[in-house]
């Protein structure tokens, strides 16, 4: 449906460039299947809004521990308007720190992924002979 929009012209993406974060982060949200959290990555990585803090699972998570370990109840209103005040116009590249950091000190474990080893440099794979059936 989104695709449809953008490529019939209705949804006009080069023309949102000019409108203000919000405006923006809310016409995105509009579309179909485009919640927070995609708007806030195609507002920072499309749009280059650096201001734009994308918060999923990871970040959420990374947010309590490093910032609100004491507070049970923290709402996601409350977690978006904390990034936007405490790291401001820059939040984005802060979002990307954020997010290397969890990635490079959560156990293995905890992130779902003590199932699967880790590709080796060099390593070969086989693809299956039918990708698109049985």
């Amino acid at each position: 449906a989104t695709a449809q929009l953008v490529s019939s012209g209705e949804a006009d993406l080069a023309a949102w460039r000019s409108l203000p974060d919000e405006e923006l982060r809310a016409r995105l949200c509009a579309l179909p299947g485009v919640g927070m959290k995609v708007a806030n990555c195609v507002l920072l990585f499309a749009y280059e809004r650096l201001r734009a803090f994308p918060i999923d699972v990871w970040i959420e998570r990374v947010l309590r521990d490093k910032y609100f370990a004491r507070k049970r109840k923290i709402t996601p209103q409350k977690l978006r308007a904390f990034c936007d005040a405490y790291f401001g116009e820059h939040g984005g590249y802060a979002q990307q720190y954020l997010f290397h950091h969890a990635r490079k000190t959560t156990p293995r474990a905890k992130r779902g992924g003590a199932h699967r080893p880790p590709l080796q440099a060099g390593a070969t794979f086989a693809l299956p002979s039918n990708p698109g059936g049985p």
